[in-house]
C-alpha cells in the first residue's frame, strides 16, 4: 500500500495546487489585499478577503410570527419577531429574538404597556444584550398600538431608562412606523420634538426600527371610499399622505425610495451612522388580487437582491459597510389572513413563499469581515496617552467569532506594540466593540498609529488594517 500512496503523493499535490488557483481567479473570492490612497492626515486602509462558511445562520435575514412547530434550518434566517417581550419556549437556541414591548393610548395624556413589573423583568434577564423594539407601528390610528407622538416620546423615554437600568447592554430601537412615508416621518418629528421638549435632549437611540409596507395613506373623514391602508397617524390632522393603488403593493422602486427616504431624515436629525432594522414587511395584498405566488416571490427576490447590496458612504451604517439596513424580516411564518405566509399553519410545510426563500438563502455562505472602523488618541497627561480603535465585523453571520487586535506606533522606521493584544467576539451585521491601550513614555514628534486584525480560532489568519498619521507636540 506505501508504493501507490508514494506515486500519488505528487499527483495529489499538483491537483491541489491546480484548485488553489482557480479558486483565487473566482469572482468575489480574490485574496489580493488593497490600500487605498489617503489625504494628509487621514487615515488609509487595508482590507483582506471575506471569510466563508457553510452552515452559519444569516443575520440579516429575519421572519416576523410564530415559530411554533416549523422547521426554520432551511431558511437559515437568524432573529424572529413574535411581537412577545418573552422568547417562545420552543426557540432554537442559536436563532436570535427580538424581543417587543407593546404600548397604547389610555387618555389624551395617558398610556399604558405590556408586558410589566415582575413578567417585564425576566423577559430583560433572559435576553441579555437583546435588540428591543419600544411599540408595534404606533402609528397606525385604531390599529396596532395608536399612540400620539407626545405619548410615544413619554413611553420610550420610560421604558429607555428602564431596561438600560437592567441590562446595560441592551439595545433599544425605536419607531417601528408601518412605513417611511412623509407623513409617517412627520409623526416621528413630532416624537422628536416633543422628548426634546419634555426632557430637555434628544432621544437617545441605539438604533431605528421600520416597517416598509406600501399602503395608501388617506383619512376616511375626506374619502371614505379610497381610505385603505396605513390611514393618518394618530395627533396629525392631514386628510392624505401618499395616495397609491393596491397594485403597487409590490412597487420594488418605492420601496427602495423609502429605505433611503429614512436613512436621509436620520442623518438631517443626527442619527446618521445608526443600525437600520427592517423589522417587518411583505406583500399583504392577496393572491385574489392578483398577487399570485409567482408574483409575491419576485418581489420577495427583488427586496432580498437589494436590501444584500444597498450601500451609501454618507447615510449608510460605517460598522456594517456602509449598508442601508442591516437586517430585514419578511411577514410572515403562519398568518394566513395575508399575502405571503412561509409555512402552512396545519401541515407546517413550506410553501412556495418559504420554498422561495430557502432556496435563496441556500446560495449564501456565512461571511465574517473584520476591520477597524476608526481610531483615536487623546491625552491623560503631557506623556501618557489612550489609543482607542473601534473594530467592527460586516459580515453576514450570526455566530460570533474571534479576531485579535493589537495597535502600533511608528516613529521613522521603527514600528512599536503599544500594549497587549486583545480578543474581540463579534456577530456580523455590524456588531462593534471598542479596544483602548494605554500609550506611555511618548516623545514629541510624528508617528503612524496602526490598528491590526489577525483572526484566530476557527478564523483563517489575515490581516485588516486601519493607520492613522498623529502628531504629539
Amino acid at each position: 500500500m506505501t508504493k501507490p500512496l508514494r506515486f500519488l503523493a505528487p499527483l495529489l499535490g499538483s491537483i491541489l495546487l491546480l484548485l488553489l488557483l482557480w479558486w483565487i481567479r473566482l469572482p468575489g473570492f480574490a485574496p489580493a489585499a488593497w490600500t487605498a490612497a489617503a489625504a494628509p492626515g487621514a487615515a488609509s486602509k487595508q482590507y483582506l478577503p471575506v471569510l466563508y462558511y457553510q452552515t452559519d445562520l444569516l443575520c440579516r435575514f429575519g421572519v416576523n410570527g410564530s415559530i411554533a412547530g416549523v422547521n426554520m434550518a432551511p431558511l437559515k434566517a437568524g432573529w424572529f419577531v413574535d411581537y412577545q417581550a418573552a422568547a417562545p419556549a420552543n426557540k432554537p437556541k442559536s436563532l436570535e429574538h427580538f424581543p417587543v414591548i407593546r404600548l397604547w393610548q389610555t387618555g389624551p395624556s395617558s398610556y399604558d404597556y405590556a408586558p410589566k413589573g415582575s413578567a417585564l423583568t425576566a423577559a430583560i434577564a433572559a435576553h441579555p444584550g437583546a435588540y428591543w423594539l419600544i411599540g408595534n407601528e404606533p402609528d397606525r390610528r385604531g390599529f396596532q398600538d395608536d399612540l400620539e407622538p407626545q405619548l410615544y416620546a413619554a413611553a420610550y423615554r420610560n421604558l429607555y431608562q428602564l431596561i438600560k437600568a437592567a441590562d446595560p447592554t441592551a439595545r433599544i430601537l425605536a419607531g417601528t412606523i408601518v412605513q417611511p412615508t412623509a407623513l409617517r416621518l412627520k409623526y416621528l418629528d413630532l416624537v422628536l420634538t416633543s422628548y426634546q421638549q419634555a426632557y430637555g435632549s434628544a432621544m437617545p437611540v441605539d438604533g431605528w426600527s421600520i416597517h416598509n409596507f406600501i399602503l395608501n395613506e388617506v383619512s376616511c373623514d375626506y374619502d371614505p371610499a379610497n381610505c385603505w391602508g396605513a390611514g393618518i397617524p394618530p395627533g396629525l390632522n392631514d386628510n392624505f399622505g401618499e395616495i397609491l393603488k393596491i397594485e403597487d403593493n409590490d412597487n420594488i422602486e418605492l420601496f427602495k425610495q423609502r429605505i433611503v427616504r429614512f436613512r436621509q431624515w436620520m442623518k438631517d436629525r443626527g442619527y446618521a451612522g445608526k443600525p437600520l432594522h427592517l423589522t417587518e414587511y411583505g406583500v399583504l395584498m392577496p393572491q385574489d388580487f392578483g398577487f399570485t405566488y409567482s408574483r409575491v416571490n419576485q418581489f420577495m427576490t427583488a427586496t432580498f437582491n437589494y436590501l444584500r447590496t444597498a450601500t451609501d458612504p454618507v447615510l449608510g451604517d460605517p460598522n456594517d459597510g456602509f449598508r442601508l439596513v442591516q437586517r430585514w424580516s419578511w411577514y410572515s411564518t403562519l398568518d394566513q389572513s395575508f399575502n405571503g405566509w412561509l409555512f402552512d399553519p396545519t401541515t407546517k410545510a413550506a410553501t412556495p413563499y418559504g420554498a422561495n426563500f430557502a432556496a435563496y438563502t441556500a446560495g449564501l455562505n456565512g461571511q465574517v469581515d473584520y476591520y477597524p472602523v476608526s481610531i483615536g488618541v487623546t491625552p491623560i497627561n503631557s506623556t501618557t496617552y489612550t489609543i482607542t480603535t473601534q473594530i467592527a465585523n460586516a459580515g453576514n453571520t450570526q455566530d460570533r467569532r474571534n479576531a485579535v487586535v493589537s495597535l502600533f506606533v511608528k516613529k521613522g522606521t521603527t514600528e512599536t506594540k503599544v500594549g497587549s493584544d486583545q480578543v474581540v467576539s463579534l456577530a456580523g451585521c455590524g456588531g462593534n466593540r471598542t479596544v483602548s491601550v494605554r500609550w506611555e513614555n511618548v516623545q514629541p514628534g510624528a508617528y503612524i498609529v496602526t490598528a491590526r486584525i489577525t483572526t484566530s480560532g476557527d478564523v483563517l489568519p489575515g490581516n485588516n488594517e486601519l493607520a492613522k498619521p498623529v502628531t504629539i507636540n
